[in-house]
């Protein structure tokens, strides 16, 4: 089967979205006046400083420039809600962070798989309304009753997201966010766990509180550039039900719901419900923050099928870890 006119058009709307949002990020970037990219003129006018003063110049524009990052970042937290991330769903938010996380799934053929990280990484907010992540391949450990299957390696690396945020309200406001990204999944995978080609994943995120409750949402693709009669178009829908109590606890129920439009699994549902708390966030040190967090993914839907096999797996623990800065 080849590639629709829809998918193929989609795939183009999607790098030129993904150009679009660079190009904001770097004209936001080019008129915040308050990062001074200068360094500080010579003590004495029409003087050079002598060699052993431009360290401390260099360690006060460094320092200058962090401090003001991080006075940004702090600016763009205050614009949006202050909620928790989801244990699945990708908030729409813009954080400054790192994000570790790990999960234990067991599938219905009897393979058992750790996930190291799964695509998460480091956030960086690069603008007002912008947040890029840099984040590290998954790593799996695959163990099967037999021994046969069994492996270990790197997965396909989704090395980069970008986000742009469209519209947001703080809880003295609205308390919404509405934010867009693209993310892109190179092949780099070994092979039982490489798709071969390369996939875009743009997505639509929202989010909604009233007082402690709040809901936040995506809807993705998943467009792979090539094998697409195999692997075929998914759409993503992820929706996270949470509730704020005793001021670090968040528990939490997603809903995780992937229909495969076309491809060897086409017209099938997969879902997945996931009970969880999140709890944080603790200060450890100044300016950094802890939060870490476990749940317990079900799949409801389909009924297990071998062949390609469907659900990906039958049940995971999830833990995850974040280091906001």
């Amino acid at each position: 089967m080849r590639d629709t006119p829809i998918g193929k058009a989609t795939r183009l709307y999607s790098l030129a979205a993904a150009m679009a949002v660079l190009a904001n990020i770097a004209w936001q970037s080019a008129r915040a006046a308050e990062l001074d990219w200068t360094l500080p003129p010579p003590s004495v006018s029409g003087q050079q400083p002598a060699p052993v003063a431009v360290a401390p110049a260099d360690a006060d524009g460094a320092s200058s420039f962090l401090a003001a990052w991080a006075a940004r970042a702090e600016q763009v937290r205050a614009s949006q809600p202050a909620w928790s991330s989801p244990l699945v769903t990708t908030t729409g938010m813009l954080e400054q962070r790192f994000r570790f996380d790990v999960s234990e799934q067991h599938a219905g053929n009897g393979a058992n798989t750790a996930v190291l990280d799964g695509g998460r990484g480091v956030d960086l907010i690069v603008s007002d309304s912008n947040e890029i992540q840099i984040a590290t391949p998954p790593y799996d450990l695959r163990d099967t009753a037999t021994g046969k299957g069994s492996f270990t390696g790197f997965g396909d690396w989704a090395f980069l997201r970008v986000k742009q945020r469209l519209a947001s309200s703080p809880a003295s406001g609205d308390d919404y966010f509405v934010t867009v990204w693209l993310q892109v999944q190179a092949p780099t995978g070994i092979a039982p766990l490489t798709n071969n080609a390369w996939a875009y994943l743009p997505t639509l995120a929202f989010g909604k509180g009233w007082g402690d409750f709040d809901i936040q949402a995506t809807v993705a693709g998943v467009l792979p550039a090539a094998h697409v009669t195999t692997l075929g178009d998914q759409i993503q829908t992820n929706v996270a039900f949470q509730y704020h109590l005793m001021k670090v606890l968040w528990p939490q129920l997603e809903v995780n719901w992937t229909y495969f439009a076309d491809g060897q699994r086409g017209g099938l549902n997969q879902v997945f419900l996931t009970p969880g708390l999140v709890i944080g966030r603790f200060q450890l040190a100044s300016g950094v923050l802890f939060t870490t967090g476990f749940g317990y993914q079900i799949a409801v839907s389909p009924n297990y099928r071998p062949n390609p096999l469907t659900p990906a797996y039958n049940h995971a623990l999830l833990f995850t870890s974040r280091f906001n800065f």
